[in-house]
């Protein structure tokens, strides 16, 4: 199976230096890397495709409703069959579904989804909305609740899979001290029923966007990671990078400099999008 990462031109358009940081991380870990033919957005995990497995890949209805419902904002959706044309990649299906590659977390047999998806479809009845996603991604969906703090409702945001039986949350007991009404405890009662649970937990005064580390990227020979501060030298940087090195002792873990883009809520797994193929 071999990989390549694609990234969307508006990228190098809008933010330069996370750009050139990127390609460098990209270098480090030999990761073979293309830009996208065309794209109306530098979020590229939200519009392409998602991978199923062993090469094959499943297409959706982008219509995000965070991008449709502001008509100023509808000039960045991104046509799928034209983002994909010219890539070589093996279609399984194609859903009739208003979906979010953003809101997909693969994990072997099963799929995380937040149930915002029952939201942005209206028109299908829940449970053959779930038979259709089940039957698409030949996989279990599992339905997390939506934090309406984020408004994408993306479950990439809240997980990460580790191999196996074992998934990574994000550190959101810590971001949620002194809150009356803990997301957290709602989210593990669901995930502890399927997974073993690893909680990031970063030894320091965490940030407010600190959430921001579990959007990395890994690739087979590394693991990219978002840091907050341009040097990667701030508090929060290094304790997630001493976080994610016990993480992932085999692989080589790098940092890219996002800010701007977690500023907007996303970094450096919601600009890259995944090619296998056989």
């Amino acid at each position: 199976m071999t990989e390549t990462v694609f990234i969307s031109e508006w990228l190098k358009e809008s933010y330069p230096v996370v750009y050139g940081s990127l390609c460098h991380a990209f270098d480090v870990c030999k990761v073979s890397f293309k830009i996208l033919p065309y794209s109306n957005d530098y979020w590229c995990r939200d519009f392409m495709p998602v991978h199923i497995g062993n090469g094959r890949y499943v297409g959706y209805n982008y219509r995000p409703d965070y991008l449709w419902d502001d008509t100023s904002l509808r000039q960045y959706i991104t046509n799928q069959l034209a983002a994909c044309e010219g890539i070589d990649l093996e279609m399984a299906d194609s859903m009739d579904i208003i979906f979010d590659g953003g809101n997909y977390v693969r994990c072997g047999e099963t799929v995380l989804v937040t149930d915002k998806i029952f939201m942005e479809n209206p028109q299908w009845r829940p449970l053959r909305l779930i038979e259709r996603m089940e039957e698409a991604f030949q996989a279990e969906v599992i339905l997390l609740p939506w934090d309406m703090e984020d408004e994408c409702g993306h479950a990439d945001g809240m997980v990460a899979w580790l191999g196996g039986n074992r998934i990574l949350l994000n550190n959101f007991r810590q971001l949620e001290k002194g809150k009356k009404k803990p997301f957290t405890k709602r989210v593990l009662k669901i995930l502890e029923a399927h997974y073993d649970i690893t909680e990031l937990c970063y030894d320091c005064k965490v940030h407010p966007k600190s959430w921001c580390y579990l959007n990395y990227l890994e690739t087979g020979n590394g693991i990219i990671l978002p840091a907050l501060s341009e040097t990667m030298d701030c508090d929060n940087d290094l304790a997630a990078l001493e976080c994610f090195k016990s993480l992932f002792p085999e692989k080589e873990v790098l940092q890219v400099f996002a800010r701007p883009l977690i500023k907007e809520g996303g970094a450096i797994h919601c600009i890259t999008w995944n090619l296998f193929q056989q």
